[in-house]
């Protein structure tokens, strides 16, 4: 954002007893001398041009010494917090829909999670996001990204069981942990949201847990679907474990209060510090003030011939 002012403003009112000294003020003497230049009288024929220049020029050189400035602030992006969402993707997110989609928007549980996780996604606007699915394995859908649009989309792509059947729920924490390791932000987090419990994978939970633990990486852990059908204890213990939270989401609109809840305890607290830049303009009106000062003093040299 630019702005032009003035640092010194009040400099203008220099002009007013020039302006006062114009109307009212009588010259009392005839000439004044410059020895070996010129001898110039003060009462000569004064032309309308000649009288136009000297304003101009006093008023350009007032300006200059104003000091016209164009103030131009911007905002650096720094942020605060890197996160990395890791969603089940196996066949049993499809099934057991019961008590899901009560809002009428979403036929199962998978749908649902995607999509409030997609608008959950664009309202972290001061993040770095990233998404991990996880099926028989876990794979980055999106890298750490600034770009939340394309990031909330490409989510939205995403098939139920592209990953496979089962669910390699420690794979992901772990590979979360490789990603947000490279990231400088002051706050790293993971939200973990499953609908069963760890049936696949090749990272053993302790060694899962130990990265998150290094990395000093908070995950929020959810629990969608009834009671039971997911590994209760273990998503608690993880948790707990890297200082964050377990959820339950039985429904919809549980599932959304979830995401509302983390949105505010995870706010952005590094704030940007504003720069100003100042782009000094006072050579210009300096330049031609003296230019029109140069005009006038040779009118006025020209009308006493």
């Amino acid at each position: 954002m630019n702005n032009f002012t003035f640092e010194y403003p009040a400099v203008f009112l220099l002009l007013i007893p020039f302006v006062l000294c114009a109307i009212f003020c009588k010259q009392r003497a005839t000439s004044f001398y410059i020895p070996h230049i010129l001898n110039m009288p003060l009462h000569v024929k004064k032309t309308r041009l000649s009288a136009i220049l000297k304003w101009i020029s006093l008023t350009l050189i007032v300006t200059a010494l104003a000091s016209p400035v164009i103030q131009s602030e911007s905002t650096p992006k720094r942020y605060s917090h890197a996160l990395m969402l890791l969603m089940d993707v196996s066949e049993s997110m499809v099934r057991g829909a019961l008590g899901f989609g009560q809002m009428g928007r979403y036929e199962n549980k998978f749908d649902m999670s995607k999509y409030l996780a997609s608008e959950f996604i664009l309202k972290r606007e001061n993040d770095n996001v990233g998404v991990i699915v996880f099926g028989d394995f876990a794979y980055v859908a999106s890298p750490l990204t600034f770009d939340h649009k394309s990031a909330s989309r490409l989510l939205e792509t995403i098939l139920p069981g592209v990953a496979g059947r089962k669910t390699a729920m420690y794979d992901a924490l772990f590979l979360s942990t490789r990603l947000l390791q490279k990231s400088e932000a002051k706050e790293k987090v993971a939200i973990l949201l499953t609908d069963g419990f760890n049936t696949a994978g090749k990272v053993p939970f302790n060694v899962a847990l130990r990265a998150i633990q290094s990395e000093k990486i908070k995950v929020y852990t959810i629990g969608i679907g009834r009671e039971g059908e997911y590994d209760e204890a273990v998503l608690r213990h993880i948790a707990k474990q890297s200082g964050g939270d377990f959820y339950k989401a039985k429904d919809e609109k549980t599932l959304q209060l979830i995401y509302e809840q983390i949105d505010k305890q995870e706010k952005s607290l590094l704030k940007s510090q504003t720069i100003v830049r100042y782009e000094y303009l006072y050579m210009y009106p300096l330049s031609f003030g003296f230019v029109t000062l140069l005009g006038y003093l040779l009118m006025v040299l020209k009308e006493q011939e």
